[in-house]
């Protein structure tokens, strides 16, 4: 078996691909099925297209599964507060006094944004199994302490620690899967992933309704939107517990992948990639990474789209209670339908983006649906034409994270800088989530 750098080294030399279609059958491939995924055969590659197809969809059912899950949780927590709000935490707690609940919301975002880097920095040293799912556990106690609250102060406590813990698993989960796919393979996949975890986002105001109807004996515990906090922390501290199990290491630690699949794994990357075979930058190569003027516009892209999605995360059950008028359970139902009609377009542009191997028209297309949806919702009265408004502003906000993401690992052809691009990105989205947690100020609300 040749080694990933035998194979690089052979990849330099130019080969006559017409002469290998001859003399050895098994690299011919037949141009009516070349896709992303099946792609011609490179010069140096000493395995087959089905080896290569086999390896990809085993990859994909052991990367993804728990990843979608733990991701669609962390959203979940990070956005329940908003349910909380509504169901009676605004007034039990006096969240509408001043900017309360706002600074309740953007103090998420400090621990966030200066913890991301740092984290992605450990992952590799750590393994992601173990980390993770430390930070999984760390975090589900956070959320559990939100529901045994009495003030203010200690909720943006919680919610600040909530911060600290959730930094490293969005950019650890980014840097995974831009370690294990081709170029244009991630746009789809970053997707999937993104739109899968989604669907808790879409359906957690249903489910936060339901528990906040749970009312046990006296005093706290029977004011439902504790519930919310309560129930939800524990499912993810348990899920924490189970992840070793499940989540997935890079692919030169993986325990799933006998020698044959790891050595294809890691070559085909290379000959994909031109990369070089993965060491640890130091700290002053990622420093150096960091002021490449590339990343810094990726990073203002990726701000745009976070600032828009937390706003409307955070303050859609209150446009559409206080906004557009709908009872308090309505409210919650109604919030569910935009995100469903998000993940089936976001994953169709995302298909289309990897099929044809375009990212900023596809970006850019998104980002103008957004706005239109942003505009019906401001100024149109009926509020029907408004909620068709949330719909269009969902989806293209929503679809705008994973491409943006995408786009900036497809561009990274060092290895290395993989890490440092991801978290990066999203450090920078953080600030976006402060910016969308005080874009909606208690003064602006509609007098009722």
């Amino acid at each position: 078996m040749s080694s990933p750098v035998k194979a690089s080294t052979m990849a330099e030399k130019p080969i006559d691909s017409t002469h290998i279609e001859k003399s050895d059958p098994a690299l011919s491939v037949s141009s009516s099925n070349r896709d992303e995924e099946n792609s011609p055969r490179e010069p140096g590659q000493d395995w087959t297209d089905e080896e290569e197809k086999s390896l990809v969809k085993k990859v994909d059912w052991r990367v993804f599964p728990m990843l979608c899950i733990v991701f669609g949780l962390s959203l979940l927590d990070r956005t329940n507060i908003s349910a909380a709000y509504i169901a009676g935490m605004s007034t039990d707690l006096q969240l509408t006094v001043g900017a309360r609940y706002s600074i309740a919301l953007l103090v998420f975002f400090i621990g966030y944004a200066l913890f991301e880097i740092p984290s992605n920095l450990v992952i590799r040293r750590l393994g992601a199994q173990w980390w993770l799912s430390f930070l999984i556990v760390a975090w589900g106690l956070s959320v559990l302490g939100m529901g045994f609250v009495h003030s203010w102060e200690a909720l943006t406590v919680c919610r600040a620690l909530l911060g600290v813990f959730e930094a490293g698993l969005f950019p650890g989960a980014i840097f995974i899967i831009g370690s294990w796919y081709k170029q244009f393979e991630t746009a789809r996949r970053v997707s999937l992933f993104y739109m899968a975890s989604l669907l808790s986002s879409g359906f957690g105001p249903i489910f936060a309704y339901a528990l906040s109807l749970i009312r046990v004996g006296d005093g706290i515990y029977r004011q439902g939107w504790r519930w919310i906090f309560i129930i939800e922390g524990i499912v993810t501290v348990v899920a924490g517990m189970v992840a070793p199990r499940f989540l997935v290491e890079f692919p030169e630690k993986a325990k799933f992948l006998n020698d044959r699949e790891k050595h294809i794994a890691n070559a085909r990357l290379l000959t994909d990639k031109k990369a070089r075979a993965h060491v640890e930058p130091t700290l002053k190569e990622s420093m150096k990474m960091l002021l490449d003027w590339k990343l810094i516009i990726y990073s203002l892209q990726y701000f745009v789209s976070a600032s828009s999605v937390y706003s409307l995360a955070y303050f859609k059950p209150i446009i559409l209670r206080q906004g557009m008028g709908f009872s308090y359970a309505l409210s919650q139902i109604l919030a569910s339908p935009p995100y469903v009609f998000a993940i089936i377009m976001s994953l169709t542009m995302a298909w289309v983006s990897d099929k044809y191997r375009i990212r900023w028209p596809i970006l850019c297309g998104q980002s103008v649906t957004a706005i239109v949806g942003l505009l019906i919702i401001l100024y149109c009265k009926p509020p029907g034409v408004r909620y068709f408004g949330l719909y269009l502003a969902i989806f293209g906000t929503q679809a705008n994270v994973p491409g943006t993401l995408a786009y900036g690992q497809s561009q990274t052809a060092d290895v290395r800088k993989k890490g440092v691009v991801a978290a990066a990105m999203i450090s920078v989205g953080a600030a976006g989530g402060i910016t969308g947690s005080t874009i909606f100020r208690s003064q602006d609300a509609p007098v009722s």
